[in-house]
């Protein structure tokens, strides 16, 4: 009997040493017009993980903060959204003033105009088009189709989606000054509609379905640089100035 036992011990713990992951949810987004793909990995817990596919950089979702970990020669610097965005009001005539750490119901919104139209599906998901006008300040009454998506699977996936853009606006910042806080309430606007799964046609999540993945897949690789970390760093690239061109 205590053999038996051990042997069903000893099994059991194989079992869990070969699989040591969680369930979660993968999504695959098409960029048409790039040829490349954006890969979502959410963890049971709703935090998730972006990336390019293909590309050693990626962003984490923790506990509804967005990490933006880049990877130089093998060597991982983490750094929270948010304190880029403080960092950034640090060393430039302020521009987000706080924004991402803003109550939902506080943040400011783009003056969009929306329009609900007809269902659609991409990737497996069903939704809903919205036309969205205003966002080309140069032609407001342009639309932009928006599939968007109300599936509760994908909520993480457009949460994920939004702070990821966010992060790609945010360095841009010196470049578009204001121009960075009304893209981000554009972006706020169109996602409380739901995850979008098509833009246009030339954005589009391909598929959607279940994954299982380690733990430590969702783990921040080191310590986020501090808010004066990040300071002293911009602070530099600044005065060294542009690299060659």
């Amino acid at each position: 009997m205590r053999r038996i036992l051990g042997l069903l011990i000893t099994g059991a713990a194989m079992l869990l040493a070969a699989n040591p992951a969680a369930a979660g949810l993968r999504a695959v987004y098409i960029d048409v017009a790039k040829a490349k793909q954006l890969q979502i990995d959410v963890y049971d817990n709703g935090d998730a993980r972006i990336a390019e596919v293909g590309n050693e950089d990626y962003g984490l979702l923790i506990g509804g903060e967005f990490y933006i970990v880049d990877i130089e020669g093998g060597k991982p610097t983490v750094a929270r959204l948010n304190d880029v965005a403080t960092a950034m009001d640090r060393v430039l005539p302020p521009i987000f003033k706080g924004l991402f750490d803003m109550a939902a119901d506080k943040t400011p919104r783009a003056e969009l105009k929306i329009e609900p139209g007809e269902a659609g599906s991409a990737g497996g998901r069903e939704g809903r088009v919205y036309h969205v006008r205003g966002l080309d300040s140069a032609k407001p009454e342009k639309a932009t189709d928006y599939l968007i998506s109300a599936d509760p699977d994908l909520k993480p996936v457009g949460a994920a989606l939004e702070a990821f853009m966010n992060a790609a606006i945010v360095p841009a910042a010196p470049l578009i000054g204001a121009g960075a806080a009304e893209l981000i309430a554009e972006t706020r606007t169109i996602f409380a509609l739901g995850t979008p799964i098509d833009v246009g046609g030339r954005f589009r999540l391909n598929l959607a379905g279940k994954a299982a993945f380690p733990a430590a897949y969702f783990r921040l690789p080191t310590r986020p640089q501090s808010v004066d970390q990040l300071v002293a760093a911009m602070k530099l690239s600044m005065e060294k100035g542009p690299g060659p061109q």
